[in-house]
């Protein structure tokens, strides 16, 4: 393919010309669902403090927009995005894909608010010189992520052309079937020439080592990357041996975050390649290794890095097994297996956060390993893993007496066995399963709900039944636990078979309790039959909880999606606590594709709403935030939120929040706030005598505050 010249308006210098675009004389159709024009030629109007007015029409832009899978929303306060739509079949008219892809144009053309764009093969394809050519020149994207599929070889070599030119680029995506070489190209020119580009992230089902050479030349170039994330595509790293990457990850002084993903847990040269470089490195501070089964060696070799290594201040081994091969025989009572890791816990002082697995130690292992790290005082947060079933109460205990309880979490959710042991003595499972099918299924089940009220630990539990379980016996205690419990914020429920019976309807207790729950706060159901009376009184249960902020529901019956959608649909506008619905995705061919936009542009809304409010409350003290604030700072997923960008825990994100809302709470401030006065407020004196706005006293005005909120101020313009 001839090399695409850099013209003038690629450099983003000089006057601009302006040509006819390709909107210009083209005749958009109205919206499908609300039947509106688009008035896609308004320009940006976005400045410090004040919002583009493209935010009052997202709906609109959405419907043009859901054709092609994607949605326009607000990751960042002021900014917008063009994201994925997950869970969605789309089957796109010609003339919609092509209006959404020139309104896609039109956005990099004109939009300084713009952020963040996903180009998918639907947007790509077919307009790929088009969007391609627009890319370079727009002054605000900053994030940019591609997603197209086998057939799609064309548009990804136009996209290659285009990548050395993306010069204000921080982040790149690239999520391909194949690591093809003109890509390869074009991604190397770019990692030596970028002067911004912090994260790259590259997805690909196949590559050659030959290509991956070519990226790999252009990151031992670069000297922006601080974040490289790799997902299946692991055969980049083996070209020569290995021995371009070894060299790249032990002398780079940029990257400080490695995740890598596998696709091939068993494949040990990859983690050992990238084990190996970490000796030398010193400037990695986090490494996430996903998806391996580590053998003996490597599982040595990761505690001897740990020993030596003095920059790691986070390791992650996520759904990765150590000493796959088999166990070592003891001696003198302290396993081979152990030794390493008890060597590195006593050496190494920089490591401060850990994820990894116990099941491949046996108790006396574990218990050296918790004496040494009881005296390793920067080692703060241990990710578990896994434990041996059989060893859960002992751990506990262990953990316990040696002092480190409060450092460790055990990450994933625990199958409970025997309820009376684990449920009483281990304190530190806060997520728990309960699996029927079983042997002691039925009674496991009973021990478990008779237990859980007074198990104030437990905040996350899933219940996988079984029909022949659900007695009336069992029905009434899952029932009463679902009403009184306030500690539960996660509930996953699991039926199966089909439990619809007219006898026991465990679905219509489930409901009936679930309408009085004021704390869970993401539910999950998956095989449930629910009829009509029960979908309405799940509807009824989300629009009155004010916890509830995250539903997945995939029922036995699709046509209970359906009714779902249509009902919710209804009223949703008015729910300002839902922030995620999960559906199973073939509902589009039955629902009607309006009702499940409707919940999905709220779900939006909500989601804009709450991250306005979760950068008011970091600091960002604009009118928008504020108002967002207001509407939404009793959602829990506001706290969710403050936690992840604070980095503190739940009662300190809630006390963030209640001071951020007194911060505007009396006449001065709430004006200043709301853009009304500058300073303060100042009345004169009025002939009459007549009460004005300043002699109210103190509790007046707190009075009529309760019914005046920052969004009932129209903005100066």
């Amino acid at each position: 393919m001839p090399k695409r010249k850099r013209v003038a308006a690629d450099q983003g210098g000089g006057s601009r010309r302006k040509p006819k675009t390709p909107t210009t004389d083209f005749i958009f159709e109205n919206s499908r669902f609300s039947g509106s024009s688009i008035n896609y030629r308004a320009p940006c109007t976005s400045s410090e403090g004040r919002l583009c007015d493209i935010f009052r029409e997202l709906t609109i832009w959405n419907e043009f927009f859901c054709e092609v899978g994607l949605e326009l929303r607000e990751l960042s306060p002021g900014q917008i995005s063009l994201v994925q739509v997950d869970g969605t079949d789309v089957t796109p008219q010609i003339r919609r894909q092509h209006e959404a892809t020139m309104l896609l144009h039109r956005l990099l053309m004109c939009h300084r608010c713009l952020f963040s764009v996903v180009l998918n093969s639907y947007v790509l394809v077919h307009h790929d010189e088009m969007i391609c050519d627009e890319l370079p020149r727009s002054v605000s994207l900053r994030q940019l992520r591609v997603s197209l599929q086998d057939r799609d070889m064309c548009a990804l070599r136009t996209f290659a052309a285009v990548l050395p030119l993306l010069n204000n680029l921080q982040e790149l995506d690239c999520r391909l079937p194949i690591l093809e070489r003109t890509f390869c190209e074009g991604l190397s020119k770019l990692l030596r020439s970028t002067a911004s580009l912090t994260t790259l992230k590259l997805r690909a089902s196949k590559t050659e080592p030959e290509e991956g050479m070519l990226i790999l030349h252009g990151l031992e170039r670069n000297t922006t990357v601080t974040t490289l994330s790799v997902t299946k595509c692991t055969e980049l790293f083996l070209f020569q041996g290995g021995v371009v990457f070894a060299d790249y990850l032990s002398e780079n002084q940029t990257l400080r975050t490695l995740m890598v993903t596998s696709d091939c847990a068993n494949y040990s040269k990859v983690p050992n390649l990238i084990i190996r470089s970490l000796f030398r490195n010193t400037t990695i501070s986090e490494v996430k290794l996903i998806g391996f089964d580590l053998n003996d060696k490597n599982s040595r070799l990761v505690a001897e890095m740990l020993s030596e290594n003095r920059s790691l201040k986070t390791f992650h081994m996520v759904k990765s097994s150590l000493y796959g091969s088999g166990r070592i025989p003891e001696t003198d009572g302290v396993s081979g297996r152990i030794c390493p890791w008890i060597i590195a816990f006593d050496k190494n002082r920089t490591l401060e956060r850990l994820t990894m697995e116990l099941s491949c130690f046996n108790l006396r292992e574990c218990k050296s390993l918790f004496k040494v790290i009881a005296s390793n005082k920067s080692l703060k947060n241990i990710a578990v893993e896994r434990v041996r079933p059989t060893d859960e109460a002992e751990i506990c205990r262990l953990l316990l007496e040696s002092g480190v309880r409060e450092r460790f979490f055990l990450a994933r959710p625990h199958v409970v066995e025997d309820p009376a042991v684990t449920l009483t003595e281990c304190k530190e499972l806060s997520g728990v399963t309960i699996n029927t099918d079983t042997p002691r299924g039925l009674d496991s089940l009973h021990t478990a709900l008779f237990l859980l009220p007074s198990c104030s630990h437990v905040t996350s539990l899933t219940l996988d039944l079984q029909q022949q379980c659900l007695n009336g016996d069992v029905i009434s205690l899952m029932a009463q636990y679902f009403t009184s419990t306030t500690v539960l914020r996660d509930l996953q429920v699991i039926l199966s078979p089909k439990t619809s019976n007219t006898v026991n309807r465990a679905e219509r207790a489930l409901m009936q309790a679930l309408f009085f729950n004021k704390s869970i706060r993401k539910l999950s159901m998956t095989g449930v039959d629910f009829d009509e009376t029960e979908i309405q009184m799940l509807v009824e249960t989300l629009q009155a909880s004010r916890t509830l902020y995250e539903l997945s529901y995939h029922p036995h019956d699709s046509m209970s999606t359906v009714l779902l959608i249509q009902k919710l649909s209804q009223n949703v506008s008015s729910n300002y606590t839902l922030l995620s619905i999960q559906v199973d995705r073939y509902i589009v061919d039955w629902v009607s594709r309006r009702e499940l936009f409707t919940v999905n542009d709220v779900v939006g809304r909500n989601l804009s709403l709450v991250t306005r409010a979760a950068n008011f409350v970091m600091g960002t003290k604009n009118r928008y935030c504020a108002a967002a604030a207001e509407l939404v700072h009793s959602n829990p997923g506001l706290v969710d939120k403050v936690q992840a960008l604070a980095s503190v825990d739940e009662n300190e994100a809630s006390s963030r929040i209640e001071t951020s809302m007194k911060s505007f709470s009396e006449l001065d401030d709430f004006m200043r706030m709301a853009g009304v006065v500058k300073y303060s407020v100042t009345c004169h004196r009025r002939d009459d005598g007549q009460l004005q706005l300043t002699d109210l006293n103190r509790d007046c005005w707190l009075y009529v505050r309760q019914h005046l909120k920052i969004g009932d101020i129209p903005d100066a313009q």
